[in-house]
């Protein structure tokens, strides 16, 4: 299942999911000792652009997936993880201007 998200994640069809990343990534930078949940529970509370984002973008892949089939929210949060640190590692291998 966890590699059929990931799928779903790579061919998004979803603009502003790396604005997302950001926002969450921020939020694990402001509180280093919180775990991933903790910080997208702070960035989903806000009510900003990046949770419209959100669910937007889950509404739509949930199309993508048979109704008996559906994954585990964790399991969606954890690919999301996935994304938030490879966009994390990506910006810190950019040269910095």
């Amino acid at each position: 299942m966890l590699a059929r998200i990931r799928a779903v994640f790579a061919d998004a069809q979803t603009q502003g999911l790396d604005q997302l990343y950001d926002v969450i990534n921020a939020a694990r930078d402001l509180a280093p000792d919180s775990d991933f949940q903790a910080c997208y529970d702070l960035v989903m509370a806000s009510s900003g652009t990046e949770v419209e984002t959100w669910i937007n973008f889950t509404v739509t892949t949930a199309t993508r997936f048979d109704l008996d089939d559906q994954p585990e929210p964790e399991q969606f949060l954890s690919v999301l993880e996935e994304c938030c640190d490879a966009r994390r590692e990506q910006q810190r291998a950019q040269p910095s201007e």
